[in-house]
């Protein structure tokens, strides 16, 4: 009886045992599908020499990256997107004859899969010829945003001079640009966008640096301050950069159930510029660099960044795209253009002892698409050892102050990085010939010699997601428009960033537009981009 006992009891404990590990089983399981942006956390130097995994990019505690999840039989949701740019390619090595790619914002709810989703394209020629297209949809996005970066190609008809979208019944007329087929040098550096930016030195010495390892920069600003605009203008006079428009998204007629675009997209939809460039420049760079402005790489055992990336292909010809992971370095910004020497900035060997997730270089002729990081649309990443980015990530003020004191690097000397320093003597001497140009000289005596709008937004994106990162959230910084007490406190906000007189901003601006209503999806547009000096600073 005893023994018919003990067995019963035996048998409960087990059938409860099963039954709790299968619940936390299927925990485990949906955990799975939550979804986090790795932003820039550090990782261990663990990996061989050279890999051609991305997993060690992540920290453990990440779930991974999985698509939208909604049920197949949904029907269509009813949203909008919004077109930031479209190219037409009369002849391209990867997409073919009279191709077209488009970069989109779009609601991923719209329907399960949105890679799935069938865009109707009309192309028209001056020959009354029409061709109808369904292009490849492509995305890029990592986190639970409502809209997502989405590229899509295809291809239309020759000496194309009309675009259309169609839903099988209303069309939009959609305007495109023809794109570059040529570069200012073999490399161009897609530079993410800037906003409320305000440091010009590391500008400087990115565009002295770029131009003499042979690579040109193209740099998208939704707003700098203006005596740093004016600086870059000049420098894009003389061939250093290119500057392009990064808009904050307007819907023109929004529709009643309307996502905000700006608040709802990921990281200010900074995948999208990449893509973007990326498509620009698709026939007319030979490698395309996915940097910060804060990111610097400077060649080893090469004299220029084609030579390096080249032999790169050439021992991998298999790979896609190559990624160098990040080396924090202590810099200090200038308070004056004639203060900046390029060899004591980037010569020395206090670095942080980790690294931080990577940057891209790619053969633009093997990438269609383009994340912040890497593409999601290549299998393999391959992450290169031989060289890596150095990362003046926090530069401390020219009063001593450093910005970031709440999130602090330990910086330690690290000999093992030094590199032949006698290499920035020429890019020296090259800053010193521009900075002495009568242009550069006035505009230089309105340069902001310390910073303001960097430390509260570093603050912010701090204390939004790289503090204490969410599972299933959505990162962006659109609630860095804090006021200054929110910034001492954390407790009170209000709808922008605290604003000084002496501190006015060029912001990018356009003319939005809308279509007409359709069946999913409406989609918005913009025309005639500018420039305009506005009073204050917005992101």
């Amino acid at each position: 009886m005893c023994v018919f006992r003990f067995w019963k009891s035996l048998l409960c404990v087990t059938i409860i045992i099963t039954i709790t590990l299968f619940a936390y089983s299927n925990i485990l399981m949906s955990e799975k599908h939550l979804r986090i942006s790795p932003l820039t956390q550090p990782v261990g130097s663990t990996t061989p020499p050279e890999s051609n995994t991305s997993t060690f990019l992540f920290h453990s505690s990440y779930w991974p990256r999985n698509q939208t999840s909604v049920t197949e039989a949904s029907p269509y949701e009813k949203t909008d997107a919004y077109i930031i740019s479209t190219y037409y390619y009369p002849k391209s090595k990867s997409l073919g004859e009279n191709a077209i790619g488009m970069v989109l914002l779009m609601n991923r709810f719209t329907q399960e899969d949105m890679t799935k989703y069938q865009i109707q394209l009309v192309a028209s020629n001056s020959f009354n010829q029409s061709v109808i297209a369904i292009p490849t949809l492509l995305e890029e996005s990592y986190s639970n945003c409502a809209y997502i970066n989405m590229v899509a190609t295809g291809n239309g008809v020759s000496n194309m001079t009309k675009l259309e979208i169609s839903d099988g019944q209303t069309k939009m007329q959609i305007p495109f640009k023809i794109a570059r087929t040529a570069a200012p040098a073999p490399v161009v550096i897609c530079m993410s966008p800037q906003f409320a930016a305000e440091q010009w030195q590391l500008f400087v010495v990115h565009a002295h640096v770029a131009r003499h390892f042979g690579a040109h920069i193209h740099l998208y600003i939704t707003s700098l301050v203006d005596s740093f605009f004016d600086l870059a203008r000049e420098y894009e006079k003389l061939g250093y950069v290119t500057l392009d428009f990064w808009l904050r998204l307007k819907f023109a007629n929004a529709s009643r159930d309307a996502v905000e675009p700006n608040l709802h997209s990921e990281l200010r939809n900074q995948a999208g510029a990449e893509s973007d460039c990326l498509l620009q420049y698709k026939e007319a760079a030979k490698f395309i660099m996915f940097f910060d402005l804060d990111d610097i790489l400077i060649p080893r055992g090469f004299d220029n960044y084609f030579d390096e990336i080249t032999s790169l292909y050439k021992r991998h010809p298999s790979i896609v795209t190559f990624q160098y992971t990040k080396r924090e370095l202590l810099t200090y910004n200038k308070p004056t253009i004639e203060d900046i020497n390029i060899e004591e900035m980037l010569g020395h060997t206090w670095f942080v002892n980790e690294e931080d997730y990577g940057k891209i270089i790619a053969d633009p002729s093997k990438l269609n698409s383009m994340w912040i990081h890497q593409s999601w649309n290549v299998k393999k990443n391959f992450i290169s050892r031989t060289n890596y980015i150095i990362h003046l990530q926090k530069p401390v003020d020219s009063d001593s102050r450093d910005p970031v004191v709440y999130r602090r690097s330990d910086f330690e000397m690290m000999e093992s990085m030094k590199f032949n320093t006698s290499i920035l003597i020429p890019i020296q001497h090259d800053f010193e010939r521009v900075s002495n140009f009568t242009n550069i000289r006035i505009i230089a005596e309105k340069l902001p010699k310390t910073t303001y709008y960097f430390s509260i937004i570093y603050r912010c994106y701090f204390e939004k997601f790289y503090k204490k990162p969410k599972k299933d959230s959505c990162p962006n910084g659109e609630g860095c428009q804090v006021s200054l007490i929110s910034i001492l406190t954390l407790r009170k906000q209000s709808s922008q960033i605290p604003q000084r007189s002496d501190r006015n901003c060029v912001h990018s601006n356009a003319e939005f537009k809308s279509g007409p209503p359709m069946y999913p999806i409406t989609y918005h547009y913009h025309i005639n981009t500018h420039w305009t000096r506005e009073t204050g600073c917005h992101a």
